[in-house]
């Protein structure tokens, strides 16, 4: 039992620094395309934030399609608004991801009788299911917190018929997430 403990924080522990690795190396990509494409940088983010509705809208069709996008971009191009429309921001891209979990858990839970699905995805998911099976519902904590990517797992999740209330309990740290990103990215605010 310890040394699955063990096993489980050093799982965690190194996809929570990944995480940050991969924040610390965005925000470089986002600091270096501004300083050599600003025009074209400046249309981007422009064109993304300052239509909160479009970019809510693009952030959850990333979020249901595998975070194709990640959740750290958006804080970004919502630095420069002041801190309650930021947190206001944040607290919704938070409710919004949890809502696309949720989607994909459901889509999960009816698509795992279909053949397709055994076709093609369990094949792929197999690395998963060892993480399930090492870890329970700790796997879905490690994924909500790091950068994992959590609609796929919610997808996997609800295939393998996981209890729903179990999932809704160990996904909603997905909020910790949304909350210490938006604060390293709110301090991040005239570097970025």
């Amino acid at each position: 039992m310890k040394k699955q403990k063990k096993g489980f924080y050093n799982y965690f522990t190194k996809n929570l620094i990944k995480g940050f690795l991969y924040l610390a190396v965005l925000v470089l990509g986002i600091v270096l395309f501004k300083n050599y494409f600003q025009e074209q940088h400046d249309a981007i983010e422009h064109w993304v934030s300052d239509d909160y509705g479009l970019m809510l809208i693009i952030f959850l069709i990333s979020e249901i399609f595998v975070g194709i996008l990640p959740p750290e971009l958006f804080m970004i191009w919502s630095i420069d608004d002041p801190i309650m429309v930021y947190t206001v921001i944040v607290a919704t891209m938070a409710v919004i991801s949890l809502f696309a979990g949720w989607v994909n858990y459901w889509v999960g839970k009816k698509i795992s009788t279909k053949k397709f699905f055994h076709r093609i995805f369990k094949r792929r998911l197999r690395k998963f299911q060892k993480r399930y099976e090492q870890y329970g519902g700790g796997f879905i904590i490690v994924a909500a917190l790091t950068p994992l990517p959590f609609s796929l797992i919610s997808l996997f999740t609800g295939s393998m018929s996981y209890p729903a209330k179990k999932y809704l309990i160990y996904s909603s740290f997905r909020i910790l997430r949304f909350v210490v990103y938006g604060i390293i990215v709110w301090q991040l605010d005239g570097y970025i």
